[in-house]
């Protein structure tokens, strides 16, 4: 059986929103070619009269991607749909939400293509019209950028410097070694169990989350 491209409209990104979507859209026709577009992102050097620059790392943004959907209201594929009503379903699912005051969030399947994502953009293309000046076909051009929840974007990246705010679960190690594992050194313990607003340190329990925020190191210190 053919597996359709597929929008689900979430109305929240949180994980607990997948399970109740607000509306989908189900594609009449697969399309024909679809584009990803990854870009990484270096800042260009201001020195005046500077010819070149080193190309320092600033941030990869969110993956963008775009593809066409063909609407067909003639009935000649064997489908029988009415253009205007598609598109209204489409905006259902992509548009904007009065009650969050945004568009939202979505999901898109498609094969071995999932991605999270937001509409950036639409172009609708009406082709073909009946007497009476009722759109018997279109094309719907639209672009998405990719959407990260904050935790899952650290899980994605590695990220373990201790320059930014980490969230860790607890396990079974004492918060001595949580400290270390994050700074590298486990004498944040005390100011830990202050941030986190834990009487028992030495206790924790598993399954709690601990904030390691950042603090200036030894290391920094010392330069």
């Amino acid at each position: 059986m053919l597996e359709k491209l597929k929008i689900i409209g979430l109305k929240e990104s949180t994980e607990s929103s997948i399970a109740v979507p607000i509306s989908e859209y189900i594609a009449m026709f697969n399309p024909e070619k679809f584009s990803v577009t990854k870009q990484i992102e270096y800042p260009r050097d201001s020195r005046h009269g500077a010819t070149g620059s080193e190309q320092r790392f600033n941030r990869i943004p969110p993956r963008s991607f775009s593809f066409e959907l063909m609407i067909d209201g003639t009935g000649a594929s064997g489908q029988v749909r009415v253009v205007d009503a598609e598109i209204n379903q489409f905006m259902l699912t992509v548009g904007y939400l009065g009650d969050t005051h945004r568009p939202t969030y979505l999901i898109i399947n498609w094969g071995t293509f999932a991605i999270r994502c937001v509409l950036k953009s639409l172009t609708t293309n009406y082709t073909l019209f009946n007497p009476a000046g009722i759109p018997l076909r279109a094309t719907l051009n639209a672009s998405f950028e990719e959407y990260v929840p904050p935790t899952l974007e650290e899980l994605q990246n590695f990220r373990s410097s201790p320059d930014v705010t980490h969230v860790r679960e607890v396990k079974t190690d004492p918060l001595d070694l949580m400290s270390y594992a994050i700074y590298k050194d486990s004498k944040y313990y005390m100011e830990l169990a202050r941030v986190n607003n834990l009487n028992q340190f030495r206790k924790l329990t598993p399954g709690d989350k601990i904030v390691f925020p950042p603090f200036e190191t030894t290391a920094e210190q010392n330069n």
